[in-house]
This record gives structure tokens, C-alpha cells and sequence, in this order.
């Protein structure tokens, strides 16, 4: 039974919202400070609540640390998922990919962490990490491979690509800042064209000089 006939989230959905809330925090501290300069004490106190609070939504810092991985992998699947469905060459499939997956996160809902910070968790949660990373990584690499074949990729080694490009879309939480002088957006798109040019078997002649010009995409953001 629907209780104030919804004017008042259920209980579940106050549950989600509330360990949503945590899980931008930890993964903004896990950002800016590293997984080991970060305490579950700091995340409750810039929240406003005692760290005994943050129990009922979470059990460990570890914990926390994975749940950020997790959405950073589902992040990931939705990303590719949506650029095959567009279609296309295999290039804008890889680069649709790429900035479904950089917009996602860097939006303000974004619980995604640096891939860098893996090695703090379990030994189990690691497996079940890398594991999921290794399968998008062979996506990514399927891509390069097929746009090689239909001519939109410039001969290349697929791996040397993909962790080239991943290894620009996963410093950007380490450079971005929110509120500056580039929106999420703005850099998704600029470093997009950067990726794009580098691999693409006919590069554009120009790039966009100044971001902060580039104007808002038209498209939600991924998950929105």
C-alpha cells in the first residue's frame, strides 16, 4: 500500500537516496585524498551525521571502495551498450562509448572512483573487478580491431588505443574540478575530440580551441 500516496518517499527509496549521498562523498575523498587518506569519520562529518549512521547503510570503508568500483563498471556496460545501439562505425561506437562514460562520470551523481585504488580492496573483490574491466577493456579492443577493418581507425594496436584512451578518461577526476571554468560536458566533449583524432583514419584538421565556448549537449547524460 502506498502510504501519503507518494508524496512521501517509501522507506526504501529514502534507504537508496541517503547511501547514494554517502557513496558521492567517499568516492569525492577517495578522488582527492586516496583510498588510505580517507576516513569513514571524515566522510560522516562533511555529510553532518555521526559515523555511527554510516553503519546502517554501509559496513566498511572496503566496502564503500567497491560499491564506487561497481558503479564505475556499470557506468562502463551502460556506455557501451548505448553507443552499439546508436550504431555506426567502430569508431563513433568507441567514441561514443567513451563519452557516454565520461559524462556519467562527471556528473553531479557520479560515485566513481580512480581505477588506481583497486588494490585496497579484497583479494575476492579485486577478481570480480578486474574481471569485469578486462571484459570491457576486450569490447573496447573489439572496436578498434573492427574499425580498423571498415576504415574509420588508422592501423594501429588495439591494446596500446585502449589503454591510451583510458588512461586520459580515468586522470580526469584527478584534474577536473566542478564549478570552474569548464563544465563535465565541455571537457567530456574536448577530450572526445582529442581520442577521436588520435585514432581516426581521416583526423580533423582543427580542434576546439577553447571549451568553455563548446555549447551543452543536447542528449542527457547517460543514466540521467
Amino acid at each position: 500500500m502506498t502510504t501519503w500516496k507518494g508524496a512521501v518517499p517509501g522507506a526504501d527509496t529514502q534507504f537508496m537516496a541517503k547511501r547514494q549521498a554517502i557513496l558521492r562523498e567517499a568516492a569525492s575523498s577517495f578522488n582527492r585524498k586516496g583510498y588510505h587518506g580517507t576516513s569513514l569519520t571524515d566522510i560522516a562529518q562533511t555529510l553532518g551525521v555521526s559515523k555511527a549512521a554510516l553503519y546502517t547503510y554501509v559496513k566498511s570503508k572496503d566496502e564503500l571502495l567497491a560499491f564506487c568500483h561497481e558503479a564505475a563498471m556499470d557506468a562502463a556496460d551502460e556506455s557501451l551498450q548505448r553507443a552499439r545501439a546508436a550504431g555506426g562505425t567502430a569508431l563513433k561506437q568507441f567514441c561514443g562509448t567513451m563519452l557516454n562514460y565520461l559524462r556519467v562520470i562527471m556528473s553531479k551523481e557520479s560515485c566513481y572512483v580512480v581505477l588506481l585504488e583497486e588494490h585496497a580492496l579484497t583479494p575476492e573483490a579485486i577478481a570480480q573487478l578486474l574481471a569485469r574491466r578486462d571484459r570491457f577493456e576486450g569490447e573496447l579492443r573489439g572496436l578498434v580491431a573492427a574499425g580498423i577493418i571498415d576504415g574509420s581507425i588508422a592501423p594501429c594496436n588495439p591494446k596500446m588505443a585502449v589503454f591510451s584512451a583510458l588512461g586520459a578518461i580515468n586522470w580526469v577526476q584527478k584534474w577536473y574540478v566542478a564549478g570552474g571554468g569548464w563544465t563535465g560536458d565541455q571537457v567530456a566533449v574536448s577530450l572526445m575530440e582529442l581520442l577521436e583524432r588520435m585514432l581516426s583514419s581521416s583526423p580533423a584538421s582543427a580542434l576546439s580551441v577553447d571549451p568553455s565556448l563548446l555549447p551543452p549537449l543536447a542528449q542527457p547524460a547517460p543514466g540521467a
